[in-house]
């Protein structure tokens, strides 16, 4: 996983209601809360919720997991299930013909093809992704390990209903400005490939 791994492509937010996750009671009863609930044998074709960032396979989330220092490991699992159409239109037609039905409208047949589509998702294993954050309590600062928008929406979506927070994200030019200030700004702009590839 990407923050044990070093393995990173990170999107930073600012926490200005910062205090809120210094009470660790508070932080872990919120998640498990909203933990992730296994959809395996369900006809459920997604599932989203907060996993332990250790041990991604529980369903309860412990202090320790989570605290670490002044940082707070935060760790979504997304689990999705998807039925082929090629596969769902080849077992409609193989009941309809086992079965001798008859379909008499759009209608009787849409019932038919969403019963074998459920009956098809409880036998489709389903795939996971791991989207891992840590907050760093010093900085007030979220360093997100995704840079896709899809599941940096996810994240911040669940992050907010959870916590009844909403990070603001950092523009890394702006980031810049503040770090460095308006000269520093100016000599990164100035930069070239030969301070890389200088030989």
């Amino acid at each position: 996983m990407g923050f044990f791994s070093g393995n990173l492509s990170l999107k930073r937010f600012f926490i200005e209601e910062i205090e809120y996750f210094k009470d660790k009671d508070r932080v872990i009863a919120n998640l498990n809360n909203f933990v992730f609930k296994d959809i395996e044998y369900e006809a459920r074709e997604e599932s989203i919720g907060w996993v332990s960032p250790v041990k991604v396979y529980k369903n309860e989330i412990e202090v320790n997991e989570v605290y670490f220092g002044n940082y707070v490991l935060l760790a979504l699992r997304h689990d999705t299930k998807k039925v082929s159409k090629v596969l769902l239109d080849c077992k409609l037609n193989e009941v309809i013909e086992k079965e001798g039905l008859s379909i008499q409208n759009n209608k009787q047949l849409k019932q038919l093809k969403d019963q074998i589509k459920q009956e098809l998702l409880k036998k489709t294993l389903p795939n996971p992704k791991i989207i891992e954050a840590v907050i760093d309590l010093n900085k007030k600062t979220l360093l997100l390990n995704s840079t896709s928008k899809k599941l940096g929406a996810l994240f911040l979506s669940l992050f907010e209903k959870t916590f009844s927070i909403l990070p603001v994200y950092v523009d890394p030019t702006v980031f810049s400005y503040i770090s460095t200030g308006k000269e520093g700004v100016g000599k990164l702009s100035s930069l070239t490939e030969t301070v890389i590839y200088d030989e």
